[in-house]
């Protein structure tokens, strides 16, 4: 009997809010649907986001003077991200190109790099067929990589490059009218909630990126010098690829300057590549990542430094480059919400 009643009731209750329930079912199959079309431009969106978040202080300063300041401040992130990215893939198929055709000439240093060591002769004819083998299977690797996929990818990379550059300027344009929008479409009633939720949703983000990229950007700069003191060859190659790795807290630096610390030390003195690596670690590689960057992070959106380390990682090993920024955009957003239900949680129910 209680069951009936139970039923009864459901189908009592569904229909008399039947309306509601088939609109909130019709706008949740057009957001998965828009979701599904959009999965492919996930990537430039979240780094469209990232960039709008870095160049925000410079459109804040640039507005005092000119009414073109979101187009300058997206230009302002858009050439030198560019030039680093174009150097590094420049400089990357010239060494590829190099070593194909002297890879001889190149496995003869290392030779007698290994012998100067004194690595017996033993261990250095199987490090040859290591390397061999190695080399060999690479470039059969290249030869069967399918050329259709292959401009497919590229294709698709590039097309979120410019997704990224849109979200970018439109973020910085149109980002107070969105809010504005969002705002007058809720319901007076949740109106505290949500403009507590965005501001703190913003504060959170905002600092996790500012510091990520302004640490990224210490790094880079250190490194540059670094590199300039000790003679490092292909100073800006380098720098780049420090720069893009400073942006994963804890491997920061290290994954440039440990084989450029090899390098040194085979190629040129023990002392000199000893001497390099314990400088980088000291003025390059501590300050930032265990002083600067958490006390950036930590000021502007009070999380603790260890949650957005594991978000960096985790996002980037889940979801690739795309990854690295989008677990902590994910973290922050749950943050603000938890912070939203603590402060508004009881007024909305």
């Amino acid at each position: 009997m209680a069951t009936s009643e139970n039923s009864s009731g459901i189908i009592s209750y569904l229909y008399d809010h039947k309306w509601p329930i088939a609109v909130t079912i019709i706008v949740l199959l057009i957001v998965a649907a828009v979701a599904f079309f959009f999965r492919p431009l996930l990537d430039g969106v979240v780094f469209g986001v990232f960039f709008a978040y870095v160049t925000r202080p410079i459109k804040d300063f640039l507005r005092k003077y000119t009414k073109y300041a979101p187009m300058l401040a997206t230009f302002c992130i858009l050439l030198p991200v560019i030039a680093i990215f174009s150097f590094a893939a420049i400089e990357l198929r010239n060494q590829i190109s190099w070593f194909s055709d002297h890879g001889n000439e190149a496995l003869a240093q290392v030779n007698a790099a290994l012998e100067a060591l004194g690595v017996p002769a033993e261990l250095v004819v199987q490090l040859n067929d290591v390397l061999m083998n190695i080399s060999q299977y690479a470039f059969a690797f290249a030869a069967t990589v399918p050329i259709r996929e292959t401009f497919t990818s590229l294709l698709l990379l590039g097309t979120n490059a410019l997704v990224s550059i849109f979200v970018c300027y439109y973020l910085l344009k149109d980002g107070d009218r969105i809010i504005s929008t969002i705002m007058s479409l809720t319901p007076a009633r949740f109106q505290p909630a949500v403009s507590f939720f965005t501001v703190e949703a913003d504060r959170i983000l905002f600092g996790i990126y500012i510091g990520t990229f302004y640490t990224a950007l210490f790094i880079a700069t250190m490194s540059a010098v670094l590199f300039f003191l000790f003679s490092v060859p292909y100073l800006a190659l380098c720098t780049a690829f420090v720069f893009i790795a400073a942006m994963v807290p804890i491997l920061s630096g290290m994954m440039v300057f440990i084989p450029v610390a090899a390098y040194m030390y085979i190629y040129r003195d023990p002392a000199i590549g000893i001497l390099f690596f314990l400088s980088a670690i000291i003025f390059v590689y501590l300050p930032p990542d265990f002083l600067i960057r958490p006390y950036l992070i930590n000021r502007a959106s009070n999380i603790h430094p260890l949650l957005i380390i594991m978000s960096f990682i985790g996002g980037g090993l889940a979801g690739g480059l795309s990854g690295f920024f989008a677990a902590p955009l994910a973290v922050g957003l749950l943050i603000a919400v938890y912070r939203t239900y603590l402060k508004y949680g009881e007024e909305c129910k």
